[in-house]
């Protein structure tokens, strides 16, 4: 009965879901940037970040960090200088290579650093950077009822606003992080808490160990005065710690909240492959503001979620799945967003599928393309590559839900699922590109899907179709559908058509691939309607005034 009740207050919640919102969106609107200077700025990268280890000291009351790196590389090809991102606000003291001093030039946010030596292509080398600074952005101070709280967000690229590295997604390492703060705090951050250590100066140091490879923009610090409490997640003879960081004031509420993550962690593990970080875990840290983040392996929620009442569950499952689509397989270049945020959003309404069936399904798709057609602001643009201040829209976060919802209903479901499980084997633990994830798509469909892909991906828009059907008393139906969009090109799509006749109901699919196409049916009785694209799989206009028919004497 507990369970009946729990699953119907969840439904309600759905169903509701429209309003919620529309106070807390899924797109982080305070991370805009234009990657495409940010990109031009990088320097050609001819080494492999193999390993990060952090040394941070963090003073709440200055908001000042004195931070050490230790950074361990790969050469790719002959290199006697290397290039980092750090901001010219950060002040760097010393370079050192085996305790020898390296020239370096600091400018433009980028550390030229020259090596002591040639390293051939293959080498390993290792240096260590000393700075100290104030963050103008990435990681934040501020507080929660009065207590202090420090944490980070650094997507796209604020990274570098607070601690060197090279801060392109493709360059994945693991990464060691010593984080010195008030004794007062508790510190959340990436993998497994190896040591915490009490400090003579009223500070702690807690030291966290990321030993998958993780992009620069998924490293997280989370520290407040937090409540902690866990679950668990088992798969076969394997248990993995689900801890939470909550505030003491919203205790009682994450305990709510949170208490579906490991039902939610059990179903992507099994349609997508088990969770990619089982050795470490799966946390959850609450920090302020509205912007919620899938730093990998302990997502950043936004604590205006946290409310007790399941309002905005489809934030959990949205990060979460990111552990896949975002930190498992990570984005090859800011250009193919669409890869980590399209994805975790139509996740959302997998799991609404999951608890409520092919209904729950459509409910959610229905309010996702219902939010790209009404939200999106500023001219259409393709998913691919989008243009400055749109990195984190709409277009790639509700269409791209739309597209793989579309894709499903291309290539069939056995296909799709083995299709994103391909890709996320094929691709785990680096990265991946949109051409990437179409060359699975094809191998596994057995077919070329460029048509597909080059307008619903490389184009612009979304078709505006004008949809009619009449039979005659042969019962010969006849079935007419136009193409009106006059900003977008004319698209290729099946489409599903439903014929409601006394018998019962037949399905027919139909390939619409000009301005004006007709198509013709017989049966055995005439139908007492047509229904175009019943299960709602097409993103598009439908004009209401021509989708009934007439009946032709």
């Amino acid at each position: 009965m507990k369970k009946t009740k729990f699953f119907l207050v969840l439904f309600l919640t759905f169903l509701l879901n429209s309003l919620f919102a529309q106070e807390i969106t899924r797109h982080k609107t305070g991370l805009k940037h234009d990657f495409r200077v940010l990109l031009l700025e990088a320097q050609e990268h001819n080494f492999d970040v193999l390993h990060y280890q952090f040394e941070w000291k963090l003073d709440f009351n200055s908001q000042y960090i004195e931070g050490k790196a230790t950074i361990t590389s790969r050469s790719l090809s002959a290199i006697n200088k290397i290039s980092l991102h750090l901001a010219d606000n950060m002040y760097v003291t010393q370079i050192t290579q085996s305790q020898i001093p390296l020239i370096f030039t600091h400018l433009n946010d980028l550390i030229d650093i020259y090596l002591v030596r040639t390293f051939l292509p293959g080498e390993e080398f290792t240096i260590e950077i000393s700075y100290h600074g104030f963050p103008q952005s990435g990681l934040n101070f501020s507080y929660h009822q009065n207590e202090p709280i420090i944490w980070s967000l650094d997507e796209p690229t604020r990274a570098r606003n607070w601690f060197p590295s090279y801060d392109i997604p493709s360059d994945k390492a693991t990464v060691e992080m010593q984080i010195t703060v008030p004794d007062s705090m508790i510190v959340a951050s990436n993998g497994t808490l190896i040591n915490v250590v009490s400090n003579s100066d009223n500070t702690k140091t807690y030291v966290w160990l990321e030993s998958y490879p993780t992009s620069t923009y998924l490293i997280s610090v989370a520290a407040t005065n937090y409540e902690t409490f866990s679950d668990y997640y088992t798969s076969g003879s394997d248990t993995m710690e689900v801890p939470f960081y909550a505030y003491p004031e919203h205790f009682t509420q994450a305990q709510e909240d949170f208490s579906v993550t490991v039902p939610m962690i059990e179903f992507y593990s099994k349609i997508f492959g088990e969770y990619p970080f089982l050795e470490e875990k799966y946390g959850t840290a609450e920090i302020p503001g509205t912007t919620s983040m899938e730093h990998q392996t302990c997502t950043s929620y936004s604590s205006r979620l946290v409310t007790g009442t399941h309002q905005y569950d489809w934030v959990l499952a949205h990060e979460l799945a990111h552990q896949w689509w975002g930190d498992l397989v990570t984005l090859a270049d800011w250009a193919d967003i669409w890869l980590n945020e399209g994805f975790a959003t139509y996740s959302e309404a997998l799991w609404a599928e999951n608890l409520y069936g092919f209904d729950g399904l459509k409910a959610a798709m229905a309010e996702i393309k219902n939010i790209y057609l009404t939200r999106h602001t500023g001219p259409e643009h393709p998913i691919y590559n989008p243009p400055p201040g749109h990195l984190f829209c709409a277009i790639e976060y509700e269409k791209g839900a739309c597209i793989l919802h579309m894709l499903r209903f291309v290539v069939g479901e056995n296909n799709f699922w083995e299709i994103l499980n391909e890709y996320a084997q094929l691709y785990a633990y680096s990265n991946a590109s949109t051409e990437d994830f179409q060359a699975v798509c094809e191998q596994i469909y057995g077919a070329e899907l460029g048509w597909f892909f080059s307008q619903w991906i490389y184009e612009a828009g979304y078709p505006a179709y004008q949809f009619r059907w009449a039979a005659s008393k042969q019962n010969r139906v006849r079935v007419f559908i136009n193409q009106a969009q006059e900003e977008f090109p004319l698209f290729v799509m099946p489409i599903e058509l439903k014929f409601i006749l006394p018998s019962g109901t037949v399905k027919k699919v139909v390939w619409v691939d000009k301005k004006k196409n007709a198509f013709e049916f017989n049966f055995q009785e005439e139908p007492s309607d047509v229904l175009f694209d019943p299960d709602s799989w097409i993103l598009c206009n439908l004009e209401d005034s021509q989708k009934k028919g007439k009946r032709k004497r």
